[in-house]
């Protein structure tokens, strides 16, 4: 067994999509794998958007009740959209897969302080996501390429 738990960070970009195909090929040698499938998401703003969408003015109800009931329907909506995805992939392996979805902060100490505090040994991402680009790969691939204390794999989408 040469790693017991990968990390992918995902957002649905098609470099995160070839990450996590390319952390799958790892699985399917070794059944006793875990896939840790993480998104990070900016729920403030899909929040919002969720508002605008529905005719809503955020500065009304951010004042209610009604605020919290829409951050927990986005984030529901989020988690079971993100496990749909990663389903679509792992399914039939014998791995276990685990998706999570975590609240925006700071993405890179996020993704480096979940590989610690998930024990896992390899971290497979994409090289650009869809938030800002900079220079070759991205800039929260490269801050968790300087920073983590396992093994990272960058992952280009090749079109």
């Amino acid at each position: 067994m040469l790693y017991d738990n990968i990390l992918v960070p995902y957002d649905g970009s098609p470099s995160a999509r070839a990450a996590l195909a390319e952390a799958v090929r790892f699985a399917k040698d070794d059944p006793g794998l875990t896939l840790h499938v993480v998104q990070i998401a900016d729920m403030e703003q899909l929040v919002i958007d969720k508002l605008e969408a529905e005719g809503r003015d955020y500065a009304t109800v951010s004042a209610s009740d009604d605020l919290r009931a829409t951050h927990d329907e986005v984030v529901a909506e989020a988690q079971e959209r993100l496990e749909r995805q990663v389903d679509g992939v792992t399914h039939g392996l014998m791995n276990k897969a685990v998706a999570e979805l975590l609240e925006e902060v700071n993405p890179g100490p996020q993704i480096v302080d979940y590989a610690v505090g998930h024990d896992c040994d390899l971290i497979v991402m994409g090289s650009r996501g869809l938030g800002a680009l900079r220079g070759i790969i991205g800039s929260v691939s490269s801050y968790v390429l300087r920073n983590a204390d396992v093994p990272v794999l960058i992952v280009k989408h090749i079109d």
